[in-house]
């Protein structure tokens, strides 16, 4: 009985803790050069962001400037019938903090609606990765990478602001 005890006595010291860190979970807004920031209103679920456009929290800014193809370098290509896609993409440090960017934990792809994941061999047809620690006030620039069908019509990346947070930014890009 002991044992139990601590134990939930451990896990709610950890809960305690996790939600003393300063984690916030927020639905992003849509920035627009004019100023006037878009969140849905009550009958749209979500915003969708594309090309050019950056999806706000109030720690990191993402915005998706290019899209490309490749078909690999001398040593890491696709598999037959794939191609390597990548999204550029800038990620700026609003807040007063350091903050981690993690690709992998951060990132969740789709691609015609099935689940896509990191391609470690695309990254390396593309110039930049989008991890690491960015110190605040300051932006990283770099390419989310995936290995997707040729004949793909849509990709759809659902960005966390951190990898605790339920909430995501939605980019929908189309060839």
């Amino acid at each position: 009985m002991k044992k139990i005890l601590t134990l939930l006595l451990v896990m709610a010291a950890l809960c305690s803790a996790l939600a003393g860190c300063g984690i916030v979970d927020e639905s992003p807004v849509k920035e627009t050069p004019a100023g006037n920031n878009a969140t849905p209103s009550g009958q749209e679920k979500e915003l969708i962001f594309g090309l050019n456009e950056t999806a706000a929290f109030s720690n990191l800014k993402f915005t998706a400037s290019e899209l490309k193809e490749s078909n690999g370098t001398d040593y890491f290509t696709p598999e037959d019938g794939n191609v390597f896609v990548g999204i550029k993409f800038t990620i700026e440090n609003v807040s007063d903090e350091e903050q981690a960017v993690s690709s992998v934990l951060m990132f969740e792809g789709y691609v015609d609606d099935v689940k896509c994941d990191y391609s470690f061999n695309a990254a390396v047809a593309f110039e930049d990765t989008l991890d690491g620690s960015l110190a605040a006030g300051k932006k990283l620039v770099g390419w989310y990478a995936l290995e997707v069908p040729k004949d793909w019509s849509a990709i759809e990346l659902n960005i966390q602001n951190n990898w605790l947070s339920n909430k995501h930014a939605k980019f929908v890009f189309s060839k």
